[in-house]
Formats: structure tokens, sequence, C-alpha cells
């Protein structure tokens, strides 16, 4: 049965039946009452025969209970008024709760709705943390193993982060206190996620940032030390075109000044033509390493034990030696800026992807939150 027909039977209650009952036996017995009371009766008390005209003495017989019937049906009308005004205002509140359940119910949709995208968003952010973080690593390993090579940090884009950002953030708040409200944390939940969220983007754009910014600084260190070794070289063939203009052609080799800048010179050259293949096309980076080696440290290692095993030292060798000494002093640095850097991005790195006791990873508290939605929606029926 309806709330529509349990509603239309109220409107017939004990006393609406009873008066409705009266009123139709008044009217009745108002159409047999002449009968009765103009009747020949056994007792002179109730004798009613001595009356007047007959239509007086029917219209003063039935009109007193037309009348009174009257007044009963004019009761059961203001009465029925005031149960159809109790119905309306009933219906009119059951309308209102009913509102206010579909609101609710709209509401608890939109929120659970929100929830669930936020949680297939945190498994996409999951995802790229461990891509930029795989990257990341690569990278510093990468820098501290081959410093003086040009490693490359893989970038990728933060769209992730936004679509969060994006998503009504009283919404979230609301979702958290409805489905999640008996959890005693779950405030500091969405604070931490949300510092998250805003946080994680910042740093990976302020990465990026400075790795262009040390890949411009790397790259102009390195060509100082190229410009330093052409110049090196130009060194080393003037003082090889000196002890040719001195001495006998066949003997310019013979003098140790002139034999160490003839081997330097082939000893770099080698070490050149190691980058390129048969077609003179770059194949690699000159290997700094190889050259500070085996080409500047030698210089200098044979450059003193000239100094020490000759009187006649040629001084010509000292700026050579200064200029080399400045070369190793610059590839030194190239060395240590690789280093403080793959060090500034490990760090960075830790943060990101190693737990430290209670301080949590940040992949950490994202997968912790990530985890609480997905079990908590899980045992959400919307329709409660």
């Amino acid at each position: 049965m309806s709330k529509k027909e349990k509603i239309e039977i109220k409107n017939w209650d004990g006393i609406t039946k009873w008066i409705l009952g009266i009123s139709i036996l008044v009217i009745l017995f108002s159409f047999i009452s002449p009968l009765i009371f103009t009747s020949a009766s056994n007792s002179e008390t109730f004798d009613f025969t001595e009356t007047g005209q007959i239509g007086d003495t029917i219209g003063g017989i039935i009109n007193p209970f037309i009348a009174l019937a009257g007044v009963l049906l004019t009761f059961l009308a203001f009465y029925m008024q005031i149960k159809a005004n109790q119905i309306q205002i009933t219906q009119f509140q059951e309308g209102l709760e009913k509102d206010k359940e579909l609101r609710l119910l709209i509401e608890r949709k939109d929120y659970f709705n929100k929830l669930s995208l936020l949680k297939v968003d945190l498994t996409a952010i999951e995802s790229d943390i461990k891509s930029k973080a795989k990257n990341l690593k690569e990278f510093f390993e990468n820098e501290k193993k081959f410093p003086f090579l040009t490693n490359f940090l893989i970038r990728t884009p933060s769209k992730n982060y936004s679509r969060i950002l994006e998503i009504d953030r009283l919404s979230i708040f609301n979702g958290f206190n409805t489905f999640l409200g008996h959890r005693e944390r779950w405030i500091k939940e969405f604070s931490n996620l949300y510092n998250i969220l805003d946080f994680l983007p910042e740093l990976f754009r302020d990465l990026y940032d400075k790795y262009e910014y040390h890949s411009k600084d790397m790259f102009e260190k390195k060509m100082l030390v190229r410009n330093g070794l052409i110049q090196l070289m130009d060194r080393l063939s003037e003082l090889i075109n000196i002890y040719l203009r001195e001495t006998n052609q066949e003997d310019y080799l013979k003098y140790p000044a002139s034999a160490l800048a003839n081997e330097t010179i082939f000893r770099y050259y080698k070490i050149i033509e190691e980058s390129f293949d048969e077609d003179r096309n770059p194949i690699k980076e000159t290997d700094l390493i190889q050259i500070d080696e085996t080409v500047l440290k030698f210089f200098n290692q044979e450059v003193l034990t000239i100094r020490n095993g000759e009187d006649d030292f040629d001084v010509r060798l000292e700026p050579i030696v200064e200029l080399i000494s400045n070369l190793r002093k610059q590839i030194y640095l190239v060395k240590q800026r690789a280093m403080e850097f793959s060090g500034s991005i490990e760090s960075q790195y830790n943060n990101l992807m190693i737990d430290d006791g209670e301080n949590k990873s940040y992949i950490t508290l994202i997968s912790e939150i990530h985890s609480m939605l997905e079990t908590e929606l899980s045992k959400i029926a919307i329709e409660d």
C-alpha cells in the first residue's frame, strides 16, 4: 500500500465516520419523524396528534432535524478541511525530506566520484614518481661514473598533478569528511596529500631548471678545457718549430724538450682519433680523464724529470707547464661540479623513494593515501 493511500484512509478517522453517520441518521429520521410524531400514541404524555396545519406540522418537525444535520455536516466540512490541511502539510514536509535526501544522495555520489577520480589520478602519480625517480637515478649514477661526459636527464611532463589540483578541493575535503571521517587522522591525511601535490611539481620543475643550468655550466667549462687543449697543442707545436729552426732538422727530436712536445702531441691526437670513426664522424665525447692522465700528467712528470736531470733546462717549458696545471685544475673543477650536482640529485631521489626511519618518502606517503582510498571506497554503498 502506497503512502498516498495511507493518507487518504486517514481522512476517514473515527470522528469523521461518527459525525457522518449521525448526520445521515438525523436526515433519515427527519423524513419519518412526521409520521412518528403525528401518529396516535398510547401515552398521553407523547401524544402529538393535536397539532396545527399539516405544513406547519411537517416543517416544525423536520426543520430542527435538518438544521441539526446541517450543523453536523458543516462541522464535518470544517473538520475535513483541517484534516486536508494537515495532509498537505505532511505531504509538503515529506516532499522537503525527499528533496533533502535526493540532494544528499547527489552530493554523496559527487564526493564518491571525485574520490574515485582522485584514486585513479594517484595511481598515475605513483607511476610518474617512479618513472621520474628512475631517470634521476640513472642520471646521478652516470654523472658520478662519467663526470666528463654529457649525461642527459630525461624529462617527463607533470600534468597528473595539475589534474588533481583542478578537482574542487572543497569537494575532496567534504568527501574525506563524509566517507573517511571515522578515521582518526583523516584531516592530516588530506593535508599531507595536498601538501605533496603542491610540492612535487615545484620540486621537479626546480630539478629540471637546475639540470639545465648545470648542463650549460658544464658545457662552458668543458669548452674552456677544449680551448685550452688547442692552445696547448699550439704552444707545443711552436716549441717544436723553434727547435727545427735552431737545430739540424734531423736532430731536433734528440733534445728532451722537443721530444717531449712531440710525444705529447702524438698522445693527444691518438686519444682524439678514438672519438671519430673511419669517416671522421664523432662517435663519442673526448675522454678528458684519459687526456689528463695520459697527456697532461705525463707532460708535467716528464718536465720534472728533465729539470732534475739537466743543468741547462729549457725555460720555455715553464709557461707550458703553467698552462697544463691550469687545464688540470679546470678538469678537476668539471669533475667536482659533476660530483656536487649528482649528490644533490641523489638527495632528492632519496626524498622521493627512500624511507629514512620515521621520515617517509614521498612515494610511500602517496602509496599509503592511495591504498587507504582504495580500501575505504570499496566499503562504501553509495545508496545507503
